[in-house]
Formats: structure tokens, C-alpha cells, sequence
């Protein structure tokens, strides 16, 4: 008569837990930082921060929202018209002065110059009263990669958290990059034999 050894419990539980090892999915990779583009306005954000999300991407209307310790911010980024002359961003930063001291309770901080991949960059940051609340709000202005046009990046949060909001703001202007517009795409296709 053979006799069966008796299994021991550990040895039936490791047992079991290799075979619940074997058939557990392996682990999700995390998708990589989201690329925009935005055709319109001839741009993308090569990686979008995490700090922001995307809230409308659809024609010319491109707005992110950050999450904040008082509440969320919101970043408009826009395009002025083509044009010939020249733009003075320095200039274009300090008339935005008169703008923040024109709103209730206006009061305007200053503006710095940023170094950024396309380029130098100008901020103008002030502060006032809207919708029963104090905002701040920071305006960055920049030159287009790559069209001869003014880039804004209007930044507006609760008040007090410009510090945090001006390094969130760095970080995005430093993943906006260009789009090859549709005509000098085509332009440069070599037609076919």
C-alpha cells in the first residue's frame, strides 16, 4: 500500500498564490504627458504639465484649468492677427498696467522678463476684484515660433498664490512649440513623379 504524504497548508497556499500570480494582468503602464495642438493658433504644448488640464481646445479657444489650494486657475492662451510691424514685447507687458489699474480695486505688481525655448517672454501681473472674489492674474507675452504674431498666456487664480501659479506658468511656456502652418507644409511636399 502507498501511502500519500499529507500536504501541508503552507505548501497548498504558496501553491495557490502562484497560480493567482500567473493569471493577474500585468500592471498597467501610465500614459505618457498629453501632447495639444491647437492648428488654429499654429501651436502645441509638447507635454502638458500635470498641473493643468485641458477645459476647451476647439478653434482658436484654447484653455487649461489648475487646481489650486483656494481654487482652480485658469490659462487662456491666444494669437493677435499677422502682421508686418515689429512687436515690442516690453512694451506690450508694461501698457498692462493701465489694464489692471482700470478694473475695481486694480492694482498692478510689475512685470519680469522669462527666458524660454522660443525665445524671451515678458509678464505683467496685477490683482482685482471680480465676481465677488480678489484674482490675480498673470499675462505673459511672447513672439510666435512661428508666425510673425503676439502669443498671450493669460493666467488667472485666487489671490496669494502667485508664486506657485508663476512657476506653473514657467513650466507650460517652456512646452509651447510651433505647428507648421498647412500652407508651408504643402509647400515643402515634392510632387510626384
Amino acid at each position: 500500500m502507498i501511502r500519500h504524504p499529507r500536504l501541508s497548508p503552507i505548501v497548498v497556499l504558496f501553491g495557490m498564490s502562484l497560480v493567482g500570480t500567473a493569471c493577474q494582468a500585468p500592471p498597467s503602464t501610465p500614459a505618457g504627458p498629453q501632447r495639444v495642438e491647437n492648428s488654429e493658433l499654429g501651436l502645441a504644448i509638447a507635454a502638458l504639465p500635470e498641473a493643468f488640464e485641458v477645459l476647451s481646445n476647439q478653434g482658436s479657444d484654447l484653455r487649461l484649468t489648475a487646481p489650486g489650494p483656494n481654487g482652480a486657475g485658469s490659462v487662456e492662451i491666444g494669437v493677435g492677427p499677422t502682421g508686418s510691424t515689429a512687436i515690442n514685447l516690453p512694451a506690450e507687458a508694461k501698457a498692462t498696467r493701465q489694464y489692471f489699474e482700470a478694473l475695481p480695486e486694480g492694482r498692478y505688481f510689475g512685470n519680469l522678463e522669462l527666458v524660454a525655448p522660443i525665445g524671451s517672454a515678458f509678464t505683467a501681473r496685477g490683482a482685482y476684484d471680480r465676481d465677488g472674489g480678489r484674482v490675480e492674474e498673470i499675462r505673459v507675452f511672447a513672439l510666435h515660433p512661428r508666425q510673425s504674431r503676439l502669443l498671450t498666456l493669460t493666467f488667472r487664480y485666487p489671490e496669494g498664490e502667485g508664486k506657485e501659479r508663476m512657476q506653473q506658468l514657467a513650466t507650460l511656456l517652456g512646452e509651447i512649440e510651433g505647428l507648421d502652418s498647412p500652407e508651408s507644409s504643402e509647400a515643402s511636399e515634392v510632387p510626384g513623379d
